[in-house]
């Protein structure tokens, strides 16, 4: 489909020439081609002057920057060169091997604003965010296929609003994975679910984290809420906690963590090692009233959930769940807490550890404060992007 002219107002004009890769469709100041979901647009100042060429997203009420030049059209070569020059940055980073996990494709930061892939071994998965986007996202598709060689692509929709579980709309370009599949971490082996919904068992985004856990967790006792499919617990594991207790919502995916732990060579069965389904919250505080105590406590909470009984919501609850948490963290002696939360949606990380110390009238010192790993760029334009926060805390 060619590429259809659209003159942006002055407002609009200048925030994609200081270099925003979205603009929102109320600075257009009403409907037209912008409202047409997928159209590819020319972008034009109010001179008639071509600013970049972009894509209709009225789902998420944005217009997508694909290219800062006129181009006649997104097809499969234009998406070629956008995923090679992502690759050339992963290869440059050592990840690439056929086995391991990473970030291919970065939205904003690899110049495909509204598209996210993540390697699994010999597989990928690409997320399009809205309906609109489906179709530019079996060019994708092709061109991860045709540049990285993967022996499939798994695209799913991944909508405003998200999806209810079991109604994932998704395909598969190239072989379909099988229902279970091994891959590595850092050497680590995971077991992930391509086909299983949105969210298929390991989140690369804390791929560097889970490797930095270690200094916090051996010799000690440790918790880790939230624990899904036990990554982090693994990590806790391999560097010799003294104990780990991993803690979910699911049954299901505590099971699945389980075996994560077989795939290390670990025993779940083991008494340093304790799997509990249970609401987080509830369990912080059954376990403050039986006088239990951990070294280092993990907190790695969803933005929003609507499966505890009473909802949960990270803007208005987690400054509870870390007063919580320090309550089982040792006195008279210092505790390590680790934490983690999307500001996207959400305030500074370092706000909600604030608030909840204070709850306790807690002290604290910042060990560290990190984000994303390097195979997920971001712009400079586009703080949006840089959505993760995690820091380490001593707790005194």
């Amino acid at each position: 489909m060619a590429l259809r002219g659209l003159s942006l107002p002055a407002e609009a004009a200048a925030r994609v020439a200081a270099g925003s890769p979205v603009v929102d469709l109320g600075l257009l100041g009403g409907p037209g081609p912008a409202s047409d979901p997928g159209r590819p647009l020319l972008l034009l100042d109010p001179h008639g002057n071509a600013l970049g060429s972009a894509v209709a997203d009225p789902e998420n009420e944005v217009l997508r920057i694909l290219s800062r030049d006129a181009v006649g059209s997104f097809d499969l070569s234009f998406f070629r060169r956008k995923v090679a020059a992502a690759l050339e940055l992963r290869r440059a980073l050592g990840l690439p091997d056929g086995r391991s996990t990473y970030r291919l494709l970065n939205a904003e930061g690899d110049g495909l604003s509204g598209f996210v892939a993540d390697a699994y071994g010999p597989f990928v998965v690409l997320y399009a965010y809205s309906r609109g986007l489906i179709n530019l996202g079996r060019l994708v598709a092709e061109a991860i296929l045709g540049v990285l060689e993967p022996r499939g692509v798994v695209l799913k929709l991944r909508p405003k609003g998200g999806s209810r579980p079991g109604q994932v709309k998704q395909e598969v370009a190239g072989e379909e994975p099988p229902e279970k599949l091994v891959v590595e971490e850092n050497g680590v082996p995971f077991e992930v679910h391509l086909l299983s919904g949105l969210n298929v068992g390991l989140f690369t985004d804390l791929r560097e984290h889970r490797r930095g856990i270690a200094r916090f967790a051996a010799g000690r006792r440790v918790l880790n809420t939230f624990a899904y499919t036990g990554s982090i617990s693994v990590a806790a594991a391999r560097a010799g906690a003294a104990e780990v207790t991993s803690v979910d919502l699911s049954s299901g995916v505590l099971k699945w963590a389980r075996e994560n732990f077989r795939l290390s060579g670990l025993d779940p069965d083991a008494p340093r090692f304790r799997f509990e389904a249970n609401d987080v919250l509830r369990f912080l505080k059954a376990e403050k009233a039986r006088g239990a105590q951990y070294d280092t406590v993990i907190l790695d909470p969803p933005t929003y959930s609507a499966a505890r009984a009473a909802g949960w919501s990270m803007k208005n609850d987690y400054p509870d769940l870390i007063a919580a948490a320090t309550d089982l963290l040792p006195p008279g002696k210092p505790g390590f807490l680790w934490a983690s939360a999307n500001v996207h949606r959400s305030r500074s990380l370092l706000r909600h550890v604030e608030e909840g110390l204070a709850k306790r009238d807690r002290e604290a010192r910042l060990l560290e404060l990190g984000g994303l790993p390097p195979d997920y760029p971001t712009l400079l334009e586009h703080p949006e992007g840089r959505y993760l926060e995690v820091c380490y805390l001593e707790v005194r």
